[in-house]
């Protein structure tokens, strides 16, 4: 073993080192103990909003609200059965099963394309 002055001086400077040490680790405990109250603060808080949000998500969403706003402002209406048709009459060559050919729209009269001038630019405007 080491001879009695010298280890005491050896054991009390260990000691110290310890004890300087466990002070830094006790402090910096502190800060994560208070970093972490305020993360589950944080976290606390954004459950309430998300749990607003969810209600507010519901009530806006709510189909008889929207059926009340859709005929309010966009003039919408309950589907009649006659808006529903198949894929054959959606070709764009058959008419739909259920019109009869007095009420078909007429296509659009076609337009003859209009002719293009052959344009030379200016020898002088080429710079």
């Amino acid at each position: 073993m080491i001879p009695g002055l010298v280890g005491t001086i050896l054991s009390a400077l260990a000691a110290g080192v310890v004890g300087i040490g466990l002070f830094f680790v006790k402090h910096e405990v502190k800060e994560q103990e208070v970093r972490l109250a305020e993360l589950n603060q944080e976290i606390r808080a954004n459950q309430e909003a998300i749990h607003v949000l969810k209600a507010e998500w519901s009530f806006l969403n709510d189909p008889a609200r929207l059926k009340q706003l859709s005929e309010k402002y966009l003039d919408m209406k309950v589907m009649a059965p006659t808006q529903v048709t198949t894929m054959q009459a959606l070709r764009h060559d058959a008419p739909p099963p259920h019109a009869s050919v007095a009420a078909a729209p007429k296509p659009p009269a076609a337009r003859p394309a209009p002719a293009l001038a052959e344009t030379r630019p200016n020898v002088g405007d080429m710079r």
